[in-house]
């Protein structure tokens, strides 16, 4: 269910930036998403081509990018960024860590390739 709100998401910016409706062209969507997210690359792909069958969003190519996420370590003081799931401080082993998810996802840029 997560990937309807962020295929919905995804639409809504391309509405807005491609106003006018479709571009001859090629359109790539960068997206950052969390390695903790409930919704794997693949999935919101799918999900992405089905939902958008309707708009003028054909030529629309999504790039899912792992969203980097901040890590303090309380044992060892440490703070570093991670892009996968980890359950324990990469420096020390200690799973008495605090991570920061401010956000799931997000559309980070659109690039257009004009024909």
């Amino acid at each position: 269910m997560h990937e309807t709100r962020f295929v919905n998401e995804i639409i809504d910016v391309l509405k807005q930036k491609l106003t006018g409706g479709s571009v001859s062209g090629r359109v790539s969507v960068n997206v950052r998403l969390s390695p903790f997210s409930h919704v794997g690359p693949d999935t919101l792909r799918e999900s992405f081509k089905v939902m958008s069958e309707g708009e003028k969003f054909n030529s629309v190519s999504l790039n899912i990018l792992a969203l980097e996420l901040p890590l303090k370590c309380n044992s060892c003081k440490r703070d570093t960024n991670i892009d996968k799931k980890v359950f324990e401080c990469p420096f020390c082993g200690s799973s008495d860590i605090d991570i920061r998810m401010d956000k799931e996802f997000f559309v980070e840029s659109i690039e257009i390739e004009r024909a």
